[in-house]
């Protein structure tokens, strides 16, 4: 692991941002373990001449540096930290009078304080935390012990910082690269397939990253690496295995590892195909939003009859829609591909091709849209916790000790 500051931004840095003048008091690097692997991100801490402080966090991605400025949030209900610990992926909280979906829960450790971090901050503190993602903005909870603190975070462009602390805009950290470019606008019905790929491409470039970003108990900024793609973990079912899920027994018919794509970088996902009583399916996934411990058991239904893989790919993060008389809201779009496929899936399951697609929530609810220039599947269903999947379907034989 480096801890070496990955951007030119300096612990005794003064600069202005927002309208806000602050120094760079410190800078914290802090990582979370995912599949067997671990990703890190540094955390800048600014304090100003009145006491106020801020976390300015810098994360590289495949896609160019992201920053992202999180502040100290009071929420008007105080939660508990006995609340926070049973909270899951799906879980909606109140924030400002909006119900916000929950789209990571995880624990995070301090590796390297540099100057001064915020206080309580020490290298080998752990921290549990969950992401709470309303588009525009993210709120984040962390607790250790007894004590829990919220912060809200907000994206700031890369060349506002560069502004704001007077650094060059083509240096480490500030570069930009134009990926792609074309129209927000849902094409005509006689559109190509090659409109319907860009549409979707471009919207996942205006996505917001949902990996973490959270502050440490507020944590001070860290030294920075580059996220490599993440690697499913090796634990997985076994074709054949049947249970109950959902009051419901089924089958595990076939199994695929999906590469998938989105604008925080790259991960594998486990996709499971269960046949279940009276001919129906179903699909399980562990990893719809890249947690190896997060599982959703999802419906096959029928898209409304106006809603076409032209609409979808319309289609932006934090923009609601009706589904078939429900409302959701769309928290992440994605590009997948099957990496390898095994069992007896039912045909079609896994195309072969690329697949672009959304996840969006409604209370209590998952939607996973896929498509292709050939056509929409639509999924819906709920998330399920681990032990119950375990209990029922068992895990496989490549279960780590």
């Amino acid at each position: 692991m480096s801890i070496a500051n990955p951007t030119p931004l300096r612990v005794g840095a003064k600069g202005t941002l927002h309208g806000w003048s602050v120094t760079v008091a410190g800078r914290v690097v802090l990582g979370v373990e995912v599949g067997g692997e671990r990703f890190f991100w540094n955390e800048y801490h600014l304090v100003d001449g009145a006491g106020n402080s801020g976390t300015l966090v810098y994360e590289e991605t495949d896609d160019g540096p992201e920053w992202k400025l999180f502040q100290l949030l009071t929420p008007r209900q105080p939660m508990p930290v006995s609340e926070a610990e049973v909270k899951k992926v799906g879980d909606r909280v109140s924030f400002g009078g909006a119900a916000i979906p929950i789209t990571l829960v995880d624990r995070s450790t301090v590796h390297h304080i540099e100057g001064t971090a915020p206080e309580g901050v020490e290298v080998g503190d752990l921290a549990d935390f969950f992401n709470a993602d309303a588009g525009d903005h993210m709120i984040v909870a962390s607790w250790t012990g007894n004590e829990i603190e919220f912060y809200e975070g907000r994206d700031v462009p890369a060349e506002v910082v560069a502004t704001a602390f007077g650094l060059p805009r083509g240096a480490p950290g500030f570069r930009t690269t134009k990926l792609h470019s074309g129209s927000s606008q849902s094409p005509g019905k006689q559109t190509t397939g090659i409109v319907l790929a860009v549409l979707a491409v471009v919207g996942l470039i205006a996505a917001n990253s949902c990996f973490s970003r959270k502050p440490t108990m507020p944590a001070a900024g860290q030294a920075t690496v580059r996220r490599p793609s993440q690697t499913a973990p090796t634990l997985r079912l076994t074709n054949g295995t049947s249970g109950v899920l959902g009051a419901r027994t089924y089958t595990i018919g076939g199994h695929a590892l999906v590469g998938v794509g989105r604008i925080a970088g790259k991960y594998d996902r486990h996709e499971y195909h269960l046949t279940g009583e009276n001919q129906g399916s179903a699909l399980l996934i562990n990893g719809l939003n890249g947690g190896t411990r997060q599982w959703h058991l999802l419906q096959p239904v029928a898209p409304p009859a106006n809603f076409t893989a032209y609409d979808a790919a319309a289609q932006r993060k934090g923009r609601q829609l009706n589904l078939g008389g429900v409302n959701v809201t769309i928290t992440e779009l994605f590009l997948s591909q099957p990496r390898a496929v095994d069992g007896t899936p039912a045909a079609g399951i896994w195309p072969v091709e690329k697949n672009y697609g959304f996840v969006a929530t409604s209370p209590g609810e998952w939607w996973v849209a896929r498509w292709t220039e050939r056509g929409l599947s639509l999924h819906r269903g709920a998330p399920l916790d681990e032990a119950s999947v375990f209990a029922a379907l068992g895990p496989g034989p490549e279960k780590p000790k």
